[in-house]
């Protein structure tokens, strides 16, 4: 069993949107709606905290306020703080973190990537390894090439991530007391503890929903997948 934190307190500034872009409605519901459900459907998740801001607190519990498993923290100024925040609500020995902007999680990911994890040796990521060649340059803003990575070695990684309760809860506090800040959950537990990441298979269509390119895109995957649901009924 496992709890799992989906921080839904940004404010999208990319989308253009001028409010949340997790409160953007598709097929009459919001995008946080979408990824709620994946997990309310889970019969193995026994509790959903979402990070939220103060600005859209009041939306989002009239969303998930009657929902049961389901409760709201006030994120920080940060993902990384609204993780921290949300750990200390955390019941269970596993928890899952996932994007509240990917709404295309499938049960299969969301399982494997407990699973990984579920004995607490290790913690997990989704991933799926890149389509295209990767090339570093010699600097960040350099126009130079400094070499090419081989793509065999290279994996993109989307969410959910799963950790031991406890060592993700360590990872953050060390963070937090020497001002780390990582790209992602994972890079937490692999700066300040000794236990390892396990790879498990994602989903090109896992994808993030990030810019205005996005919509068109969460629009058409949202209706496709609503006709094939039907069509196996």
């Amino acid at each position: 069993m496992y709890s799992v934190i989906i921080p839904a307190a940004g404010t999208g500034s990319r989308m253009g949107l001028g409010y949340n872009k997790l409160l953007y409605k598709v097929a009459g519901r919001t995008v946080i709606e979408h990824t709620v459900a994946k997990f309310f459907n889970d019969i193995k998740c026994k509790q959903i905290i979402l990070t939220v801001s103060p600005e859209d607190q009041d939306k989002m519990e009239r969303l998930f306020g009657n929902q049961p498993r389901t409760s709201l923290v006030i994120g920080g100024k940060t993902r990384q703080e609204s993780i921290y925040n949300a750990l200390e609500l955390v019941k269970e020995a596993t928890v899952l973190i996932h994007d509240g902007a990917r709404p295309f999680v499938t049960e299969e990911i969301i399982d494997r990537c407990y699973e990984a994890a579920a004995d607490g040796s290790v913690g997990a990521i989704v991933a799926v390894p890149p389509k295209d060649t990767i090339k570093q340059r010699n600097s960040r803003r350099s126009e130079l090439v400094n070499r090419t990575i081989p793509r065999e070695e290279l994996v993109i990684v989307q969410t959910p991530q799963a950790f031991p309760t406890d060592v993700l809860k360590a990872a953050n506090r060390l963070a937090l007391r020497t001002d780390y800040v990582g790209t992602d959950d994972a890079s937490l537990v692999e700066n300040f503890t000794e236990v390892p990441i396990k790879i498990v298979d994602g989903d090109y269509q896992n994808i993030k929903f990030t810019t205005p390119e996005d919509i068109k895109y969460f629009e058409i995957l949202t209706k496709g997948r609503e006709r094939h649901a039907h069509r196996t009924l």
